[in-house]
């Protein structure tokens, strides 16, 4: 199950890169908040959606390696920024997977929170004058501590 997991997210890494290409070139790119806070949600987690429904994978162990996965990009920039953003975004794509699993409307669910997410960040952001560096794995950690708050996971994933 774990195989396929990757595989998914890898895939979902690909397709969602390919969706987002394909919106900038058709209609240019839009404004970084409009792309931030639903653009890339969206592309992301149905992306996931379709890998995991191609590769029999599930919710939960696909966010934790598309976390990885797009952690691992941003710690490769290797300042104190990169790698508080490689932690936030493993913590709370396994969140999003954990909450989309536990749920008959995941889909839904999933982009509902990342689109939350990100919009919470860049309101923090505004709001504290300056991207804070501890803000995203913060709030990441408390979405995926949330996230093991129910019984109706199975399996532990």
């Amino acid at each position: 199950m774990a195989l396929r997991a990757v595989a998914a997210a890898l895939l979902a890494f690909a397709l969602s890169l390919g969706a987002e290409l394909a919106v900038f070139t058709l209609i240019g790119p839009p404004s970084e908040v409009a792309l931030d806070a639903l653009g890339a949600p969206v592309a992301e987690e149905v992306a996931k959606r379709l890998a995991m429904l191609w590769l029999g994978a599930g919710w939960g162990l696909t966010g934790l390696a598309f976390g990885v996965l797009e952690g691992a990009l941003k710690i490769a920039e290797w300042h104190a920024a990169g790698v508080a953003g490689g932690a936030a975004s493993v913590m709370q794509h396994w969140a999003y997977g954990r909450f989309a699993e536990a749920s008959r409307h995941g889909l839904w669910l999933a982009i509902g929170l990342h689109a939350g997410f990100n919009t919470t960040m860049i309101l923090g952001s505004l709001a504290l004058g300056s991207p804070a560096v501890w803000f995203a794995p913060v709030l990441a950690g408390l979405l995926l501590l949330a996230s093991f708050g129910t019984n109706r996971f199975t399996r532990g994933r």
